[in-house]
């Protein structure tokens, strides 16, 4: 070989080396150059129903989310940040994700952008251009899997006129547990809740569909003042079933519709003065125990009220006295309830009554009033009267001349308890000192075993999956897989996903104030990197065992 192809391969072989060296720093720059990207579930969205927004930004370490344009459209219920770091031949690749969970809160077309700020540069990330439309869970074939209803029983009411606001949240999924993430009280309106032990679930068809109905909220509502009331929509979070490895739930967030009422005063006009402060359409139902009876005893009027009305105004059947009746009232029952979305009340009175004289006594009609919505008017309602006829001859007192002493006229009241006392129950009798010392022994014996029971089932007690989950994350030695094994702790636990939920709604779903610190330190030192950073994992595993001791 001559010496001039010995120097001209050398030259190809440095002309190849550079080439390579050229092309394998050109795709280190390009797998280096920073991108900034905007993604969402989907681009067709349903006002009222969540969706997950996510800002990636890809090898621009250190780079800042200065704002997302055209979200004021939006309710930004949580976010969260999450870094990922990828090694792929010696090319090193930064991620950092901001996501966000937001609800629509309008109808049309809107684009939203990201805005980054990153080396003393102004970014901006791919424009998302949304539809947003109306949820319709009525029409055939359109309802959604997952919806809430919100159902107000009249947009148009009077101030002190009770009437109820529910809500219903209808799902195809299996539904782990729910709530509102707001608070739901109204100005200017007596609110009170129907207990959650009395809400009730059913199966039903949507549009041929089948759905689990739940009563998630019912109200009764009395507005004090005139003018129109606005009731908000309301942030609702359910959280849905997810199948896997471990059973767990991914939350799912709604929003209800807004309503509006309009609270109309009433009306001065032709106001009787004793009118009683019922407002709406009332009905009375009575009944004498006997049209005849004897001088000395008694007779029972038995009054039942109901309507969809507040009958808490009504105290009292009769007021004042009869004047040839000594008259004892007692209210009997109350209940309050919910009848085709309509506000329904039924009160029972018992009215005793004591003849004063004899013969035959007339008891004049009773009426009350109140205020009739349906038909803009005061109204009466009446107990018809009745004619008693009272036996016997009513005894004469005494004048207390010479030795006698005046009478003591008997009065004898009939008909208070309908039921013997004693029947169906047996009366034993003992002295006071045994009693008293056989239920001393009784509830110190009731005391140990109670304390047996619950040491029992405590030391009997272990959560297997919590250990299991516990002794995986033990034995990893990665950050990100320590991390997630943690949050499947808190999710079993708390049905709480710590990398899709708000600091704020962590602090209020977990009531142990003792927790709450440091599973936000936790979160602080994976997402920002905090505290800790020598030894990133031993100081991990140490504050993940604390909570680990107290979960257990």
């Amino acid at each position: 070989m001559t010496g001039r192809r010995i120097i001209a391969r050398i030259f190809l072989i440095i002309f190849a080396i550079a080439t390579v060296t050229h092309l394998a720093g050109g795709a280190i720059l390009a797998a280096e150059t920073p991108q900034f990207r905007m993604e969402i579930d989907g681009l067709n969205l349903v006002k009222g129903v969540s969706a997950n927004l996510v800002l990636t930004v890809t090898n621009a370490k250190g780079a800042e989310v200065t704002g997302i344009s055209g979200l004021e459209d939006f309710d930004v219920i949580s976010g969260s940040t999450s870094t990922s770091t990828t090694i792929v031949n010696g090319s090193t690749t930064y991620e950092e994700k901001a996501i966000y969970v937001i609800i629509p809160k309008k109808t049309g077309k809107f684009i939203i952008r990201g805005n980054v700020e990153y080396d003393g540069k102004a970014y901006q990330t791919n424009e998302l251009q949304l539809n947003i439309s109306e949820a319709d869970n009525t029409s055939n074939g359109k309802a959604q899997d997952l919806f809430i209803k919100t159902l107000l029983s009249n947009n148009e009411a009077y101030v002190g006129q009770k009437i109820v606001l529910a809500y219903e949240l209808y799902s195809r999924y299996n539904i782990e547990n729910f709530g509102f993430l707001d608070n739901t009280g109204i100005k200017d309106c007596i609110s009170t809740n129907v207990p959650e032990d009395k809400l009730k679930s059913e199966i039903t068809y949507v549009d041929g569909k089948k759905y689990a109905k739940f009563e998630a909220r019912q109200s009764f509502i009395t507005p004090i003042k005139a003018g129109t009331y606005s009731i908000p929509a309301y942030n609702f979070q359910a959280n849905v079933s997810t199948e896997g490895f471990f059973s767990s739930s991914k939350p799912v967030y709604l929003q209800t519709d807004a309503k509006e009422l309009t609270v109309k005063p009433l009306p001065s006009e032709n106001r009787p003065a004793d009118f009683s402060g019922i407002i709406g359409k009332l009905k009375l139902e009575a009944e004498y125990s006997a049209r005849e009876v004897e001088y000395g005893g008694s007779l029972t009027l038995r009054v039942t009220a109901s309507g969809n009305c507040s009958l808490d105004s009504l105290k009292e059947i009769l007021k004042g006295d009869l004047s040839d009746f000594t008259i004892y009232q007692t209210e009997k029952n109350f209940d309050e309830g919910i009848e085709n979305n309509q506000y329904q009340a039924k009160k029972e009175f018992e009215v005793i009554l004591v003849p004063k004289v004899n013969g035959d006594v007339r008891i004049d009609p009773i009426y009350i009033s109140y205020f009739n919505p349906e038909s803009g008017s005061y109204e009466k309602a009446e107990i018809p009267g009745a004619t008693i006829a009272v036996k016997g001859e009513a005894e004469k007192a005494q004048t207390g001349e010479g030795n006698e002493m005046p009478s003591i006229e008997t009065v004898r009241i009939d008909q208070v308890s309908y039921k013997p006392q004693n029947e169906g129950y047996l009366t034993i009798q003992m002295k006071k000192d045994y009693l008293y010392t056989g239920l001393a022994l009784f509830a110190a014996l009731l005391i140990l075993a109670a304390s047996a029971y619950f040491i029992i089932k405590h030391m009997g007690k272990r959560d297997k999956k919590l250990q299991d989950i516990y002794k995986q994350l033990i034995k990893a030695e990665d950050q990100n897989e320590i991390y997630s094994l943690f949050n499947s702790m808190i999710k079993h636990c708390f049905s709480l996903s710590l990398k899709a939920s708000s600091r704020e709604t962590i602090a209020n779903r977990i009531a142990d104030s003792r927790l709450v610190e440091p599973i936000l330190e936790i979160m602080d030192f994976m997402e920002n990197k905090k505290y800790c950073s020598n030894i990133a994992d031993i100081c991990l595993k140490t504050k993940i065992k604390e909570i680990y001791k107290r979960l257990k």
